[in-house]
């Protein structure tokens, strides 16, 4: 019962913190939450638990606060691991052509200036 209390009061308290973490969610995520926290509801309803509803309450408004301020203020959603690794892997790879482009104009560009070695032999021939 304790356990319910301090989640009651860790929601109250972090308000607008928990707001802000929903609203970086995809639209379709919160729908997703919220029924879910319907569902929970009606159990919790069902078995007369009057702190978990309170809770469930709770979190329904601020997943409802954070749908309408995403909305409103056309918060983009956070990318996900995927999208992120894409990102990191594109930008290896842009890296990467843009140092082969590097590396290949260097060395084209040494086929062009290198010097010629005369291929005199007659000072090898002092040292003996």
């Amino acid at each position: 019962m304790e356990t319910k209390n301090t989640r009651i009061e860790l929601a109250l308290d972090n308000w607008d913190d928990y707001v802000n973490t929903l609203t970086t969610l995809s639209d379709k995520q919160l729908v997703k939450k919220l029924d879910l926290i319907h569902i929970q509801s009606q159990l919790a309803l069902k078995n007369n638990n009057a702190r978990s509803s309170q809770l469930l309450n709770i979190w329904w408004k601020q997943t409802v606060e954070a749908r309408i301020l995403k909305a409103e203020n056309k918060i983009p959603n956070a990318p996900s691991e995927i999208e992120l690794a894409i990102a990191d892997i594109e930008t290896i790879v842009a890296k990467t052509k843009e140092r082969e482009k590097t590396i290949d104009g260097n060395l084209s560009f040494q086929k062009m200036h290198k010097p010629k070695i005369k291929e005199d032999n007659s000072d090898q021939i002092s040292l003996f």
